[in-house]
């Protein structure tokens, strides 16, 4: 297990991967975290500072000021170049330990430390040496924290016995080792965390387990990458925010250092799931996005409904980047927000781009695809960019309209692959009815359609369903009282399902059912992330648990984003 770790280590970048983790870790070893990382702002050379033990110097309590360094510390790594080792070391002795250590802190023991991923090589000890003899002090000390330090210190700490020991090791050691088979690496990644998130009523062990998964998410990436193979590692990030978000949730917990404490761990879980995101969707799949049937090629599959389905998939996990980068930014006006935006804009250019490029993406093969079509949507109404999608949404409408006419590549509510892949089977009565039984993407269709003002195109596509599906149910869900507690973990067994919209009377009635639906059943009620702005991590529960998106999210007046 050690040698996975350190391999890990060693691969980190140093900022924002390598400088990420290791407040956490000091944190779980007892340290008190006094500076993180920060961006724009200028650290005198430190990147953490945290005061604890110091085990070298028989446990005396110090102050330890992290100089951070990825991989191995070299000969180049030392004297030059913008992340140089010495001068990093020099702001520390001038600028930092005379002019920004706290008060209270000022008579504490100094312990300047390097950090490192790897080692440090041998074509530098001797500088290093010879810098540490010239520049200690009584009350100021040197020490090396390489891969192998951090290394014990994770196994000792975050990673202890009761993970990593027996079938907890075997199920992350599986999940590492089936990387280039995403769905085995999942489900082996998703038994960790089932093993982790074990009931407890103790804020430390919940917040322990929190940090446990947090560092195995971060290890799975980090071979993810080295293995050229992200989609286990966004698979597995997708579950480790969801499953973290019950047990930060600030209305859950009581205001104090708990609150503050889990909020950041949150922030973090959420910075790394758009780190995995924006290099598989942004930097990845972005540049071939708008290129004619290039993404319908990397499929790999003659099947139509495998491309369909990857498609699918992909557009909707670039909306919800998209989303959460313009949640985000809060509407607030700074640069750093309009960054956000730029990059939510971006993301929902290459869902237009896909979209023109992959005609596929306007023939949903499953009726559960309404969950994607949602999430797309509401980008672009989240952005104000409606006039850009609009015709997407006709077009997928007109199709809707020919599949029922002619029994042929018509949505299934079935999810199951091989009756996907078999879908339709043939153009019978028995088998048309049982596969149309019920819907919700053409209430979603219909709904979008009116709210665009196509009322002519909303009015032919109901009088299509009702000539050539008059039993089909047509239905939405909306969450319960139970929904907040059980969602985030998986559970499908909650909400209500709103069946049997009167599209037999009028697109108005619908319309009216639905708005009623909203008012009677506000959803900030029922949900605390749409209560606290961040309904990102609800739409990505939907997408994730395969639940339909409540009618209050199809578009995005409901929060100041």
């Amino acid at each position: 297990m050690k040698i996975v770790v350190m391999h890990y280590l060693r691969s980190l970048r140093e900022r924002d991967e390598l400088d990420a983790i290791l407040p956490s870790l000091l944190s779980e070893s007892g340290f008190e975290v006094i500076t993180r990382p920060r961006r724009g702002t200028r650290q005198a050379g430190v990147d953490v500072a945290a005061v604890g033990p110091d085990s070298d110097r028989g446990g005396v309590t110090s102050l330890f000021l992290f100089s951070i360094k990825s991989g191995d510390l070299t000969r180049e790594h030392w004297d030059t170049g913008q992340q140089a080792l010495r001068p990093s070391l020099n702001e520390i002795l001038d600028d930092y330990i005379p002019n920004r250590i706290p008060p209270h802190l000022a008579n504490l023991p100094i312990v300047i430390c390097v950090g490192m991923g790897g080692e440090m090589r041998e074509d530098v000890r001797a500088q290093w040496s010879g810098f540490c003899r010239t520049n200690e002090r009584s009350n100021i000390h040197f020490t090396e924290w390489n891969g192998d330090r951090i290394a014990d210190l994770i196994l000792s700490g975050v990673l202890r016995s009761e993970l990593i020991e027996g079938e907890h090791r075997g199920m992350f050691q599986k999940a590492l080792a089936m990387l280039d088979q995403p769905d085995v690496a999942y489900r082996h990644f998703r038994n960790l965390l089932n093993a982790i998130f074990v009931d407890s009523n103790n804020h430390k062990e919940r917040t322990r387990q929190l940090r446990k998964a947090y560092l195995c998410l971060w290890i799975l990436f980090v071979w993810a990458r080295d293995a050229k193979n992200l989609e286990a590692a966004y698979r597995a990030s997708d579950l480790v925010l969801l499953r973290s978000w019950p047990y930060c949730d600030a209305s859950r917990l009581a205001k104090g250092s708990i609150q503050n404490e889990r909020s950041a761990h949150f922030d973090q879980v959420l910075k790394l799931h758009l780190i995995i995101s924006e290099l598989l969707l942004i930097d990845k799949i972005g540049p071939f996005a708008d290129k004619r049937y290039a993404l319908s090629m990397a499929v790999n599959s003659r099947s139509a409904v495998d491309v369909n389905i990857a498609l699918f998939e992909t557009l909707g996990r670039v909306s919800i980047h998209g989303l959460w980068l313009s949640c985000i930014s809060g509407g607030k006006d700074n640069e750093f927000a309009d960054s956000l935006r730029k990059e939510a804009n971006n993301a929902l250019d290459i869902a237009i781009g896909m979209i023109n490029a992959n005609p596929a993406l306007a023939v949903p093969v499953r009726d559960d695809f309404a969950i994607e079509l949602a999430l797309f949507m509401r980008l672009a109404d989240v952005l104000g960019r409606l006039h850009n999608v609009v015709g997407y949404i006709r077009n997928t409408a007109d199709h809707l309209c020919r599949g029922l006419s002619i029994r042929r590549h018509y949505p299934t509510p079935a999810i199951g692959y091989r009756e996907v892949l078999s879908h339709p089977k043939d153009r019978s009565d028995s088998y048309f009815e049982e596969n149309t039984r019920a819907g919700i993407i053409y209430t979603f269709v219909l709904t979008w359609l009116a709210m665009t003002g196509d009322q002519d195109r909303a009015e032919r596509l109901r009088t299509t369903l009702l000539k050539h599906a008059p039993h089909m149910t047509h239905q939405t869900w909306i969450p319960d009282d139970q929904t907040d507690e059980v969602f985030w973990a998986g559970n499908r067994d909650h909400g209500m399902s709103v069946p049997g919209l009167p599209c037999k009377d009028s697109l108005q009635d619908v319309l009216n059912l639905l708005n009623r639906v909203m008012t009677e059943h506000p959803l900030h009620e029922r949900v605390s992330a749409v209560r606290a702005n961040l309904s990102p991590i609800f739409l990505m529960a939907c997408r994730h648990y395969r639940m339909p998106v409540p009618v209050h999210l199809w578009r995005g007046q409901d929060q100041g984003e």
